[in-house]
């Protein structure tokens, strides 16, 4: 009976010991999770903050809507030429170090666009934001992969949505209120005491993945990035003046550099867009999916905004409100809905 005693005692004491290792996992895991939903906060937050205070920006700085356009179209544009080279570089370098210095970056980055004299220097400035938005984003998703096993990971990910989601919602609720009330400056601004608190957690909590061999793929970046500029320009220019020789002619060159791009990525020995990949269905169907969809959510929060600013003549705040509810639904349906993912598979649930 006394052996009997003795091995139950030794049990309990491993049960114990395991579920407190249990737990310091489970925290450990907590505190790096809650970091990615603060960097796919803040990059939520400064896409549609700047949507709405765009009126704003261009009556303060004395500009014109076809140049302060770019503060918005400079972002996108960095994150989306980028973003997969930056990854890589998280890769080689560690993903924890670059996600880091993109949090850096972007706090930098803020800081500098609040200061902007000119429509110019705002627009100079976005584009280091952006391009610490992209480290951040391009590493973001491999953190979780490498920290969280399979059977959890589609939580983790609904919870960097939830973040995405509640940031788009303050974005377009603190822009109304911050451009309306404060000025509209104050909204790059806010981003540096959340930049601050956010870095000083991934310095002392994230860890790094192993080291890979990659190479960059700058040719690729180059002419992608050309093409998309060129595109970019040609379609504000003919949305501000109309059918003229130099917007034709830059679309033209522009979608000239698309084949150009396909073709120097086929040959490519580590190409930024691994064209192969195109041939899985799955793949593909779902990247044209997200694509569209993302098409749809800026292009459309684009329209509303000036609509509801430029026609009916509303002030910011008063037209975050009538965007917020969209936000407040996906905000609670998205953790929801990883769990859901892990459950029955994400294909379905999409």
């Amino acid at each position: 009976m006394k052996h009997n005693f003795r091995k139950l005692n030794k049990l309990i004491k491993t049960k114990i010991k395991q579920k407190s290792q249990a737990d310091s996992v489970n925290e450990h895991e907590n505190i790096i999770l809650s970091i990615l939903i603060l960097g796919s906060l803040m990059g939520a937050i400064d896409t549609t903050i700047v949507l709405l205070s765009l009126p704003a920006i261009t009556q303060g700085l004395h500009s014109s809507l076809a140049v302060t356009i770019w503060v918005i179209l400079i972002y996108l544009l960095i994150i989306a030429v980028m973003s997969t080279q930056l990854g890589r570089i998280g890769d080689i370098y560690g993903r924890s170090k670059m996600f880091n210095l993109g949090f850096a970056i972007f706090t930098i980055g803020s800081f500098l666009c609040g200061t902007s004299l000119t429509d110019i220097y705002l627009i100079g400035f976005r584009a280091v934001q952006a391009i610490g938005g992209a480290l951040m984003q391009s590493t973001s998703g491999a953190i979780i992969a490498d920290t969280f096993e399979i059977g959890r990971r589609g939580r983790a990910y609904g919870y960097t949505s939830m973040g995405w989601n509640i940031g788009g919602m303050l974005g377009i609720l603190l822009g109304g209120i911050i451009t309306t009330f404060v000025g509209w400056r104050y909204i790059f601004f806010i981003n540096v005491p959340i930049g601050i608190i956010a870095l000083a957690l991934g310095i002392r909590y994230l860890k790094d993945n192993p080291k890979v061999n990659a190479k960059i793929d700058v040719g690729g970046m180059l002419l992608l990035g050309i093409a998309l500029t060129l595109i970019s320009y040609g379609a504000i220019d003919f949305a501000s003046f109309g059918l003229r020789t130099i917007n034709v002619a830059l679309f033209a060159i522009g979608a000239l550099f698309v084949p150009i791009f396909i073709a120097y990525e086929k040959r490519s020995e580590s190409p930024m867009i691994n064209l192969e990949s195109f041939k899985n269905k799955v793949l593909r169907n779902s990247l044209f999916a997200s694509f569209f969809q993302s098409l749809g959510f800026l292009s459309v929060a684009f329209i509303i905004i000036m609509y509801l600013q430029g026609i009916r003549g509303l002030d910011p705040f008063s037209a975050s409100l009538l965007l917020v509810p969209g936000y407040v639904v996906s905000s609670f349906v998205s953790p929801f809905m990883g769990r859901l993912s892990d459950r029955f598979g994400a294909r379905l649930m999409a």
